[in-house]
């Protein structure tokens, strides 16, 4: 993508909740210590379930009265049906919002849109929120943006884990910003915070490389015969995938290549985290 270029992201919808006791009652559900999210600053975060496992995902930025909610498309339904049920007799209003979701590289791309960085990688540059009626989308403008992804190994719900399957911690949310472990009780906190103080995190999001184009989203990752993970998002030569640190370092140590539908793989820990292969 250039500078100038807007990408609108269709598969994106934005729901915004507020009223008197919006706040109070997101601090008790959602990953986000409210407290710390200033005005004008986007963060990843979740609603879990109470296994501790990722129901739904989201960007959230506080604006004025308001909470801007960035969600899936697919996410919709069940997220406006999940708050409704939280919010029972609470003074909170829940609105889809006519707002579209754009993703530009200089924050001014579009004068009439709000702009605010994306804190989870410098790579994917500026979220913008506006009518967006000038805004792109095609394959390859589509292609270049989920390269960024996968460079910065930065996961999407639908292409690199399943909600209701993954733990926060598999997808690097603890190291992306997306979890708090200071703030009181909300939903799954309790399982997630053993995770982090125990250090029992088995499986984590990488970057995987090749010299051959790597077999589609799903493919299983096996070292030898022993699965370790499967394809998340790919595109050509790179693709993401969630893995067991502890299989793949075994299948290092013990000289097994890693493979994806037959193709040999080399796996690149992010550079944000510091997680390591176990010794």
């Amino acid at each position: 993508m250039h500078q100038d270029q807007i990408l609108h992201l269709a598969n994106r919808v934005v729901v915004h909740l507020s009223g008197s006791e919006a706040e109070t009652l997101l601090q008790r559900l959602i990953t986000i210590d409210l407290d710390d999210l200033r005005q004008g600053e986007l963060r990843h975060g979740a609603l879990l379930t109470p296994q501790g496992k990722i129901a739904i995902d989201f960007l959230l930025s506080r604006d004025d009265g308001l909470f801007r909610f960035d969600l899936d498309r697919e996410q919709l339904g069940a997220f406006t049906k999940k708050m409704t049920l939280y919010r029972m007799r609470s003074d909170v209003t829940i609105e889809e919002s006519s707002e579209r979701v754009g993703v530009a590289f200089v924050a001014d791309a579009d004068k009439d849109a709000l702009a605010l960085r994306d804190t989870r990688s410098d790579q994917l540059g500026w979220r913008l929120y506006g009518e967006g009626a000038n805004w792109q989308t095609s394959p390859e403008l589509e292609n270049a943006y989920l390269a960024r992804h996968i460079a910065a190994i930065v996961p999407q719900a639908g292409l690199d884990f399943s909600l209701e399957d993954a733990f926060p911690h598999d997808i690097n949310m603890d190291a992306l910003g997306g979890l708090d472990f200071g703030k009181g009780c909300y939903v799954g906190q309790e399982v997630v915070s053993r995770m982090q103080h125990r250090g029992t995190a088995r499986k984590r999001l990488v970057r995987l490389e090749a010299d051959m184009p790597i077999p589609s989203t799903g493919t299983k990752i096996l070292a030898g015969e022993k699965p370790v993970g499967e394809v998340g998002a790919v595109l050509d030569k790179r693709a993401l995938a969630i893995v067991r640190l502890d299989r793949v370092a075994d299948a290092l140590k013990d000289g097994l290549a890693l493979t994806a539908g037959g193709v040999p793989l080399r796996v690149e820990l992010p550079d944000y985290a510091d997680f390591a292969l176990p010794a």
